[in-house]
């Protein structure tokens, strides 16, 4: 940490960028299902998703960040309120509905593995992921972090290692799919698609908020939002690359997990275990990350209202409520739902939330004092 700056590098242009990650590659993204229905299925198109939604990524989470820094608008409700004024409930309703989806969709997959793998009892897996977010929640800020950083370093070597072991066993493959252009739709189709991913993931920059009071000056946004973008766009496009390998088998195109199907293909069985071990640690990445947005935004609500404030032991039993409804959605169907509702869900985010960003929060980011009255009505 340098005399000019009271916090170092690290926490100012990495750490919201880990997170970012972190929470980004939950939910489908770890199955290789939400890649498959976005770029995969596009053939060697898939390129144009992969470099749309990393463009808007970056755009997204810069000034997102810079809204956060200027007006000091560190849990979800705050932040979103500088954007949408009086219309942030609309966006909490989203926000909740697409929260519990996700995690209902990662805690069927981690299940579902585990029953196939070891015949373990659904709920087994269920008990260890409430208790580890419970208990995370219970321990506070230093825990969640410092969980989320060990667990990107986790999950990015089972991904190096498998993206490794992937593109060298399909690699003849997907220089073939580039020569004969395999591919379904068209760039443009591609690129709209690119666009649904992105505007679903929006979901991801309300979870990256409680780190951001470190962040001093412009520069600290741009290059923050930047490692964000860069993160998840070298993750997705290594991702779209493998998948590409298997275009032409159904066994993976249509798997509700086609890295599990990969993995059996490849010869590579020495990973599953790595490979569920970082299903669980994603999941519990992803629900701490969306849980405390949901817990910091309840609690400024408490605060405002009636001047209290939830205690650890409540957070923690409260986040554990959110996980039990999710994973119970989640036994009774609701990963029929995500099918239909990941689609509609991106372009309600898109409109009431990436639009206002671009043309709202740029004004307001470049002149604060703009309409100061009325925003301060919210």
């Amino acid at each position: 940490m340098s005399g000019k700056h009271k916090y170092g590098i690290f926490y100012r242009w990495l750490l919201p960028a880990i997170i970012f990650q972190s929470v980004f590659m939950g939910g489908g993204f770890t199955t290789g299902r939400e890649v498959m229905e976005y770029a995969g299925k596009y053939g060697v198109y898939g390129i144009y998703s992969v470099i749309i939604a990393t463009l808007f990524f970056f755009i997204s989470a810069a000034l997102s960040y810079e809204v956060a820094r200027v007006f000091k608008a560190y849990d979800y409700r705050s932040w979103i309120k500088q954007i949408i004024w009086k219309f942030w409930p609309i966006f909490d309703i989203a926000y909740i509905i697409l929260a519990i989806i996700v995690i209902a969709v990662v805690g069927s997959a981690a299940a579902s593995i585990l029953e196939d793998m070891f015949h373990l009892p659904y709920m087994l897996g269920a008990i260890v992921i409430i208790s580890a977010v419970g208990l995370l929640h219970f321990y506070g800020r230093k825990a969640i972090e410092a969980f989320e950083t060990a667990g990107t370093v986790v999950l990015y070597i089972m991904y190096i290692i498998l993206w490794a072991v992937t593109l060298k066993a399909a690699w003849g493959n997907i220089s073939s799919a580039f020569t004969q252009h395999v591919g379904m739709g068209s760039p443009a189709k591609a690129a709209v698609a690119g666009i649904q991913y992105f505007a679903y993931n929006m979901v991801v920059v309300p979870a990256v908020l409680f780190t951001l009071d470190r962040l001093e000056e412009r520069k600290d946004s741009i290059i923050a939002g930047f490692n964000s973008a860069l993160f998840v766009g070298v993750a997705f496009f290594l991702t779209w690359l493998s998948l590409l390998g298997f275009y032409t088998n159904k066994n993976v195109v249509n798997a509700a997990v086609p890295w599990y199907e990969i993995m059996k293909i490849v010869g590579a069985t020495w990973l599953r275990g790595f490979y569920v071990l970082a299903v669980f640690w994603t999941l519990i990445e992803t629900g701490t990350g969306m849980i405390h947005s949901i817990v910091r935004r309840i609690d400024v609500q408490l605060e405002e209202a009636k001047g209290l404030s939830l205690n650890r032991k409540q957070e923690a039993i409260l986040a554990t409520i959110i996980i039990i409804l999710a994973i119970a959605m989640a036994k009774f169907g609701i990963i029929a739902l995500v099918a239909k509702g990941y689609g509609t869900l991106a372009w309600v985010f898109f409109v009431i939330l990436f639009i206002p960003l671009v043309t709202v929060g740029v004004i307001r980011i470049l002149n604060p004092n703009w309409m100061k009255d009325f925003w301060e009505r919210a």
